[in-house]
């Protein structure tokens, strides 16, 4: 008996801290279909990748949609068959593939410096939207955001600071009358929530007489509070649509302004030990629409 375990705890304290070694491309086949997660339907990512990746053909019905990327990171970051998609500032724990627009295009990493120049090839902005022009602490917040300050903030979250051209210079906030705490709410994209709250704690330490909130619930969920009145400024991660403009006119009599405030480079997100090296549009065409559902069937691909 004395034998037999420690035999048996020889061979545990062997094992132990041993990494496991990442599976050829032929193993990654061989484990079967593709586990694909997405962004809910009233993401603002989940729309752009529709849009843009899908040319507006339907996800496949076995696409698995979660609350957040955090959520998708979490799910690729347990499963090595799967692949998930997401704002760049949000990766950990997984891999984020370079992308080709097509097969003869050469693969790009979402770098700062691919996503500026939009030869990543789903590349986007990140947008704040008002109903008319703002005034008072709510256009300087925004101008805030928007300037030196609040980009390198930006930076320093993980996101994409915008290109010179597009930054505003912020004027000398002014205190209100009275004394009064003013509160601002943004509300929308999950994307961008993180970014928010840190401009948020940043803005709030400079102004003590203002309170920003900053809640998420999806791009849809801010576009559609925005129209409604129930917030100042909307986080939307992608623009909003002709539809929802003509929405907002009708029921608030004034036009929607639009600032962009942030580039992100929609990330192609794979497990750490995935062999897959690099995606082409197409390709992720054809896995999110349910053409493609086998590693084996990307070919050298996976290898």
């Amino acid at each position: 008996m004395r034998i037999v375990l420690l035999s048996a705890m020889v061979l545990f304290v062997a094992g132990c801290g041993k990494r496991e070694e990442p599976q050829s491309g032929a193993a990654l086949a061989d484990d079967g279909i593709i586990v694909t997660y997405s962004r809910e339907n009233n993401s603002g990512t989940y729309m752009y990748f529709k849009e843009h990746v899908l040319d507006n053909a339907d996800f496949a019905t076995n696409v698995q949609t979660l609350p957040g990327t955090a959520a998708v990171i979490n799910a690729v970051s347990k499963d090595r068959r799967s692949i998930g998609y997401g704002g760049i500032g949000y990766i950990k724990g997984v891999r984020a593939l370079p992308v080709r627009k097509d097969a003869a295009s050469p693969a790009v990493a979402p770098s700062l410096e691919n996503v500026v120049s939009g030869s990543y090839p789903i590349s986007r902005f990140l947008y704040f939207y008002t109903i008319g022009e703002p005034e008072g602490a709510v256009k300087q917040f925004i101008d805030w955001t928007r300037g030196e300050e609040g980009q390198k903030i930006c930076a320093e979250v993980g996101y994409y600071p915008l290109p010179a051209d597009k930054r505003a210079t912020p004027g000398a906030a002014s205190a209100p009358a009275g004394g009064e705490k003013q509160t601002l709410t943004m509300k929308g994209s999950d994307t961008m929530v993180i970014l928010g709250q840190r401009w948020a704690e940043h803005y709030m330490q400079k102004q003590s007489d203002v309170l920003v909130q900053v809640t998420g619930g999806g791009s849809g969920t801010g576009i559609a509070a925005l129209i409604n009145g129930s917030t100042n400024i909307c986080q939307s991660s992608r623009p909003m649509k002709p539809k929802e403009r003509e929405q907002a006119k009708a029921k608030r009599g004034k036009e929607i302004v639009e600032f962009a405030v942030a580039m992100d480079g929609l990330a192609v997100f794979v497990h750490e030990s995935s062999p897959l090296q690099e995606i082409s549009v197409p390709q992720l065409k054809d896995i999110y629409t349910g053409k493609t559902q086998s590693w084996r069937d990307l070919g050298p691909a996976a290898k």
